[in-house]
């Protein structure tokens, strides 16, 4: 008897897939910098926007267009086609100013298609880079829950439809995995609107499979062996156990290193020195 249904993830084109060589970088909603911390932590270099959070296409279009990304792959998460106009502009967020400065509309899918088919194009910030595209699994529920479904189901077919146009784009389910995978409110945080860290965790596992090369799969533990060992703090750091600890974690790091060059442990090397 079946209890939930589990989504097979397919995986990204094997050629590209992501490893320690290959420089990333993310941008869009909360979710996004969720899968970049751990992609982070497994040492995989990746970059976030430096603007902090985006939720809408339109915003992620413009902020790609200001600082195109140096970068051999792009992550990016749309989080709610809802967007805030103020004097005819989209703006990325309302800041401190009163409601009344704003006009709250909600795109179409031709417009965010025909904005990112810009962005693929040559010259563009994303021609002949690797994308990731997802639909955060995140409940905008401020909007409602008839406007947060209409959003997120405009928010996918346009992904479908930008996917379907440009062959180095792929898309990853986050949002499938949680709604239709995970499916329970055990897996949101206390606001009933995020993933909670188990949610994240189970998504993240998903995605290091689909997205990551099996090399770097590989590596992955013991990497995150000498990650955990350094943000250990002992009760007493001038104990003869812990400097013979450190010792013996250097000299692993150290080997490691020496076989695995391209994984940076700088950090962790320098701790334990």
């Amino acid at each position: 008897m079946k209890f939930r249904t589990e989504i097979t993830i397919p995986p990204l084109d094997p050629a590209r897939k992501i490893d320690h060589t290959r420089r990333g970088f993310s941008i869009g909603s909360c979710f996004a910098e969720r899968i970049t911390d751990r992609l982070k932590r497994a040492k995989i270099p990746v970059e976030s926007y430096s603007g902090g959070v985006l939720y809408n296409p339109m915003s992620i279009a413009d902020a790609l267009v200001a600082a195109p990304p140096d970068a051999d792959w792009v992550l990016m998460t749309f989080g709610t086609a809802w967007v805030y106009e103020r004097e005819g502009k989209i703006v990325a967020n309302c800041g401190k100013r009163p409601a009344c400065d704003f006009t709250r509309k909600r795109l179409t899918i031709n417009e965010i298609t025909q904005r990112f088919d810009a962005l693929f194009s040559s010259g563009g910030p994303l021609f002949g880079k690797q994308v990731i595209l997802t639909l955060s699994p995140i409940r905008h529920l401020r909007d409602g829950f008839e406007e947060n479904s209409l959003s997120k189901a405009i928010l996918r077919v346009a992904i479908a439809e930008i996917v379907a146009q440009h062959a180095d784009c792929q898309y990853f389910a986050a949002y499938e995995i949680l709604n239709d995978d995970l499916r329970d409110y055990r897996f949101y945080g206390p606001d009933l609107a995020h993933p909670s860290a188990e949610a994240v965790e189970y998504i993240w596992e998903k995605f290091s499979a689909a997205a990551l090369s099996p090399e770097t799969l590989g590596l992955l533990p013991s990497i995150d062996d000498f990650v955990r060992a350094a943000e250990h703090r002992p009760f007493d750091a001038n104990s003869l156990e812990h400097n013979e600890f450190r010792a013996s974690m250097l000299a692993r790091i150290e080997e490691f290193s020496a076989l695995h060059p391209q994984v940076d442990l700088g950090a962790e090397i320098e701790y334990f020195s």
